[in-house]
């Protein structure tokens, strides 16, 4: 099967770890836009040296998917300013990477004649090179048409990646989850880091001497699961 050509909107550190891990899987993108021609530029060299431009339409034209990386609340006016250009053709599958927002945030491709979907990595990325790693075998969040869904589950098979597919009415369901493991987990060990504070131990050392720690937990809930790998007072 011949891979569908893909366009990049938003080359921040997400949407540049999506397009470079899916350009070392095989697939060709025809085209990075973003807000200015650096950071295109800077995307466009690790995936190939598509053509790197500050206005979407020339990379949206000639791509099969397009995936719209931009902040969560730039999506739906970057996807209606796309869609005002007059470059949607029907078949054309566009994408959003927000853990937050709903498929409908591209309301104004899908009346061009396109499919939509929402395509959410569950992973913290953080820099497009490194993230470009931790993609590979990680979960994706996909929501939106069948058809959609089921183009969206080749570019997942292709990172070697699992699928997780919800309702669009239980999104903001599926992304206080996400914070709850994320961001909790950072304030945690925030919180832990200032007790020790209280004793005299700097934060970087405070950090430096959980973080051992941390990834031992992590590891028991990989191999013990829940609520095997508790440990310690709260155990007992």
């Amino acid at each position: 099967m011949t891979k569908e050509r893909i366009a990049l909107v938003g080359a921040g550190a997400a949407g540049g770890a999506l397009a470079l891990a899916l350009h070392q899987a095989g697939y060709l993108l025809v085209g990075v836009a973003s807000r200015t021609l650096e950071s295109a530029q800077r995307c466009a060299a690790l995936v190939g040296n598509p053509p790197a431009t500050t206005d979407p339409a020339p990379a949206v034209v000639n791509a099969d998917i397009i995936i719209l990386a931009t902040p969560d609340g730039q999506i739906e006016p970057a996807c209606r300013a796309i869609a005002d250009q007059g470059v949607i053709r029907p078949g054309q599958l566009f994408l959003h990477l927000s853990g937050a927002l709903t498929a409908d945030a591209l309301a104004a491709a899908r009346n061009k004649g396109a499919e939509v979907l929402s395509l959410h990595p569950i992973q913290a990325l953080a820099d497009p090179v490194k993230g470009a790693e931790l993609l590979r075998g990680t979960w994706f969040c996909l929501e939106g048409t069948a058809a959609a869904i089921s183009r969206a589950e080749q570019l997942v098979k292709a990172l070697q990646g699992e699928s997780l597919i919800i309702p669009a009415e239980r999104k903001a369901l599926y992304h206080a989850a996400l914070c709850v493991a994320a961001n909790y987990l950072v304030t945690i060990e925030s919180i832990a880091v200032t007790l020790l504070e209280q004793i005299g131990i700097d934060r970087q050392a405070g950090l430096k001497a959980i973080l051992p720690l941390i990834a031992g937990s992590v590891e028991n809930l990989s191999h013990s699961g829940l609520p095997q790998a508790l440990t310690g007072p709260i155990s007992r």
